[in-house]
């Protein structure tokens, strides 16, 4: 991966809204033409990556290291690993050529700027500071020097690119 590849964070509660907004996010800059990666956290390992009973399944079941599935037009890829640090997983595994990379997760990661996703009905606090990377907040309701609306994700897309986004095209 490009080491000038910027990344961000986005982090929050179980069901804040997260990947909703993020989705939204990477479609606007992927409309506008830009190259965006994204890396999902799964800590508890619960997420369905593959269906029992298919090959690729069966073939890490049997202990294989790596499986790659190659389908028309995407590339999945299984890897028995135990480092699953934020820091590794983009460094070891995004493609180059990205304009961004948007990491959901890895709330206690501090290598890169966050914003937190904090929606009125969650009535709680930040579950991260400005000594671990919080930039901003993605919110319908929470005051902070740097918020951003969580209803209009294309004010945030447009903050991505003027300070990420052409930051990393003039360098």
């Amino acid at each position: 991966m490009d080491k000038k590849t910027p990344v961000i964070g986005i982090v929050g509660r179980h069901n804040s809204g997260k990947t909703t907004f993020i989705e939204a996010v990477i479609r606007i800059l992927s409309e506008k033409g830009y190259s965006i990666g994204a890396v999902k956290h799964d800590p508890k390992g619960k997420a369905k990556t593959d269906t029992p009973g298919k090959d690729s399944y069966r073939m890490y079941g049997a202990g294989a290291k790596q499986v790659v599935l190659a389908s028309p037009g995407k590339i999945t890829s299984y890897i028995r690993e135990e480092d699953h640090s934020p820091e590794k997983v983009v460094e070891r595994y995004m493609v180059d050529g990205l304009d961004l990379i948007i990491v959901e997760g890895f709330k206690n990661y501090k290598g890169w700027d966050k914003f937190e996703v904090i929606r009125k009905e969650e009535n709680r606090e930040l579950a991260v500071s400005e000594e671990e990377g919080l930039k901003g907040v993605i919110t319908d309701y929470y005051s902070y020097p740097l918020r951003f609306d969580i209803n209009r994700p294309e004010e945030f897309a447009q903050y991505l690119e003027r300070y990420y986004i052409k930051e990393k095209k003039r360098i």
